[in-house]
């Protein structure tokens, strides 16, 4: 059975049918997810690693970032790059990270849509305003 054969359980809807290896490959997980992102969380966890990957995938399909591996979540450097590819990335990094001002400052001066997914007390912090309606 090929990759592509396998590809019809997710299309119908069945991602439990699919074997574990399939979701350890990049072109297979790509399709999947390219089809619906939430079957980003069947991936295996390399590729939820895998920053490179991880930004393609969020490039199609921000809210497939809720699925990736936790350390993405709280890197820094990581975070800014992906908010450059999708604003909406910014809903599911690291709690902590969304009520960080320094962190948050940066992330608007990347992307200013994303004060959306800021933390609610620094929604009324003058700096963060200002930074948000420069």
């Amino acid at each position: 059975m090929t990759k592509w054969d396998v590809l019809e359980h997710v299309l119908v809807g069945n991602p439990e049918k699919v074997p574990l290896e399939f979701w350890a490959d990049q072109e297979f997980v790509f399709h999947a997810i390219h089809w619906n992102g939430f079957n980003f969380r069947f991936a295996n966890d390399d590729l939820k690693k895998d920053k490179e990957f991880v930004l393609k995938v969020i490039k199609y399909w921000g809210y497939a970032f809720e699925y990736a591996h936790q350390s993405l979540k709280q890197d820094k450097e990581f975070l800014l790059k992906a908010i450059e590819c999708n604003g909406l990335v910014l809903k599911y990094v690291d709690e902590s990270l969304r009520a960080n001002k320094e962190f948050i400052l940066k992330v608007l001066e990347v992307y200013k849509p994303a004060f959306e997914y800021v933390d609610e007390k620094l929604k009324y912090d003058k700096e963060i305003i200002a930074k948000f309606s420069n």
